[in-house]
């Protein structure tokens, strides 16, 4: 079954370009008038390039403007009466799980499309080039941060996490362009977030961030922005989606460093797994 492309542009209206939130808003605002627009009339109407709006129509619908009018067509046709992915009375948790697994199969799809192996590339180099790691992240956001420092310090790369409002700017000023700053922010607003990544750049050091709006403050600040998509099923778990989606990322960018070690770290590699191999109860023995 297609996908409701009218509900995935509500739900994600607020990490669209300029231009794309344009385009967006012409159609949400009469899908039935879309429907019946030339590419040079809605070109017009949301005051773009037709360039934009062929661009626009690939990025949702994978296929051209025509493709675009057919699939908004059908979205009318079938509007969704409740949201993808909520849990019906008389539902077993199973049932839950299923949803879930193909929410976020959408997500991670969309977090795939959203990242350019360059800029993923240019993250890594960054990772393995610093002297020091140091991974910013508030409240659910600190989760995240706090996941991809155990895993790089599990590769043998220092790195650290800050999760305190007050320490992480305190901690920002401190660092030097031979260290980096990895900021982690759903919504790319944070204001302790953003503060500390200033404070980062005043002292020339390198910025990534983990986010899912592009256009935010926090993307703008930073190097590299790598972007965590939501599924676009539902407006009320976007933020939980986009964790979701960060920790794919984490995973998938700890996953390439670690199949391309060179030596030395491999050895470092090697000793702490058996560190922590070491705190594990062995099978057999009593606690």
């Amino acid at each position: 079954m297609a996908e409701n492309i009218i509900s995935i542009l509500k739900t994600n209206i607020s990490f669209l370009t300029n231009v794309e939130k344009k385009i967006a808003l012409c159609i949400l605002s009469d899908p039935q008038k879309f429907v019946t627009y030339s590419m040079s009339d809605l070109s017009k109407e949301a005051d773009v390039s037709q360039g934009s709006i062929i661009n626009f129509s690939k990025k949702f619908v994978k296929g051209g403007f025509p493709e675009l009018k057919l699939r908004i067509a059908y979205s009318i046709a079938n509007p969704e009466t409740e949201e993808k992915g909520a849990l019906k009375e008389g539902d077993d948790v199973k049932s839950s799980l299923m949803q879930k697994i193909k929410i976020y199969e959408k997500a991670f799809s969309l977090t795939f499309d959203a990242n350019e192996e360059k800029v993923l590339k240019s993250a890594v180099d960054k990772i393995l080039n610093a002297n020091k790691v140091e991974i910013y992240g508030i409240f659910r956001s600190a989760a995240v941060a706090t996941d991809f420092c155990y895993l790089l310090l599990e590769l043998g790369i220092p790195a650290s996490f800050v999760s305190d409002i007050l320490t992480c700017s305190i901690s920002a000023t401190m660092l030097d362009e031979r260290s980096v700053v990895i900021a982690v922010s759903s919504s790319g607003k944070t204001k302790d977030i953003i503060d500390a990544v200033n404070n980062a750049k005043e002292n020339n050091v390198p910025v990534i961030c983990i986010t899912g709006d592009k256009n935010s403050p926090l993307a703008k600040l930073s190097d590299d922005v790598l972007i965590a998509s939501a599924s676009g099923n539902s407006p009320k778990v976007v933020e939980t989606e986009i964790r979701m989606s960060q920790i794919l990322i984490i995973d998938a960018i700890c996953s390439y460093i670690r199949a391309n070690l060179d030596e030395s770290y491999k050895n470092k590699y090697t000793k702490l797994r058996k560190i922590l191999s070491s705190h594990n109860v062995e099978e057999g023995k009593n606690e």
